[in-house]
């Protein structure tokens, strides 16, 4: 079963669950995808909870994290309840990985006590972020003590933000987590594990930083060498953090940094989805699957096939954000047109509700060199608001 959910639904995946008639849960978001009545194969809140209750391990995907207050609140004890409060909970998820990175700082404090902590006792620089959150919401990189006090500034801004966007479920304020800095290359990764819990990727993007301080999800790139270089590797890591916690029928998001050392430090999974906002189709574009029909039919991509005739090309997506701190009730529209004259070789323009959302859309797109892909990340996204 597929539970569309906001904040975004692309097209291509409104199209895939269409052609194939797959199950879709029947919400309020569906009566937004502006499809004829009757076209998708609606199941009612009652009728999909009687038919996963009894499942050990249910199949089901959702394009967005809104999901998972329906998952927890009809299948409280299934397995699928277990991986997202434990996904979800980055300090939990944190202990739970004490086996495989024993010598790992972090450590939780609560919201409520975050201006009256002793911030000597911490070790800097670190990440500070909601202990369950959601893309880049309250993330700062505090290099040193003293830019701690300016860094919890922002961080109450942000907290206020998103509780007007996203359920408690999705972002929540309550603790947070505190955790060593890992510096190096940030990478994520599409996977799911089948029925079998036998880990297959579908995708490995590079998060590709401005500078050492961004954290923004700005822009992410695939290519052949990237996943020539980095599959077995991270292969490897998706397996034994399937075997740690017996993962079956399930779909991630990982996030990971490569240290100085070369070693793979998970930084968080989000559960139960691939990219968000549906950037995961650019795998369309780049590989020529499509992600969706391999999680439900459980298909394997042949890598080896498809990577030795795939081309020397970057493809790319990227979000266009909202600036921090704009008032989104003053802006009518926004440029799209001059905008994208920074963006190389442009596949897909997705537009976004920029009034509801904290993007004005989603880029795919390709480029011969990673350096074209530079000035898209020098673009000032408020030159082009009116």
């Amino acid at each position: 079963m597929f539970i569309i959910e906001k904040p975004y639904v692309s097209e291509y995946l409104v199209d895939t669950v269409l052609n194939h008639d797959w199950a879709v849960l029947d919400n309020e978001t569906i009566e937004d995808c502006g499809i004829e009545e009757g076209a998708f194969n609606l199941w009612s809140s009652e009728k999909a909870a009687n038919n996963y209750i009894k499942q050990e391990y249910p199949l089901i995907y959702s394009n967005s994290e809104n999901a998972i207050e329906w998952i927890l609140e009809n299948l409280p004890k299934s397995n699928i309840s277990n991986y997202i409060k434990l996904f979800k909970d980055k300090f939990a998820f944190r202990e739970k990985l004490k086996k495989l990175y024993p010598n790992f700082y972090y450590e939780e404090i609560s919201y409520e006590d975050i201006n009256y902590v002793d911030k000597e006792n911490f070790k800097f620089p670190l990440v500070l972020k909601p202990s369950v959150g959601f893309l880049s919401f309250g993330v700062h990189v505090i290099k040193n003590i003293h830019k701690w006090d300016n860094s919890i500034k922002d961080l109450h801004k942000e907290i206020y933000q998103s509780n007007s966007l996203y359920s408690d479920k999705v972002v929540n304020s309550t603790k947070i987590l505190l955790e060593e800095l890992v510096e190096g290359e940030e990478f994520a990764i599409d996977a799911y594990y089948d029925r079998n819990g036998t880990p297959v990727i579908l995708n490995i993007f590079k998060h590709i930083h401005q500078n050492e301080n961004d954290v923004k999800d700005r822009l992410y790139i695939t290519s052949t060498s990237i996943m020539i270089e980095h599959m077995a590797k991270f292969a490897n890591l998706v397996r034994d953090l399937g075997e740690l916690i017996d993962i079956k029928n399930f779909p991630i998001h990982l996030e990971v940094k490569i240290n100085k050392n070369d070693e793979i430090i998970p930084i968080e999974v989000n559960p139960m989805r691939f990219a968000g906002w549906c950037t995961t189709d650019i795998a369309q574009y780049a590989w020529g699957i499509n992600v969706y029909e391999c999680f439900h039919n459980q298909l394997f991509p042949n890598w080896n096939n498809i990577l030795a005739n795939s081309g020397k090309d970057i493809y790319y997506f990227s979000l266009l954000e909202v600036p921090d701190g704009y008032p989104r009730s003053s802006i009518r529209s926004f440029d799209y047109n001059n905008c994208l004259i920074n963006f190389p070789n442009v596949l897909e323009l997705r537009r976004v509700n920029f009034r509801e959302n904290q993007l004005f859309g989603i880029v795919f797109g390709k480029a011969e060199k990673e350096e074209d892909l530079m000035p898209i990340l020098q673009t000032d996204m408020k030159k082009f608001i009116v």
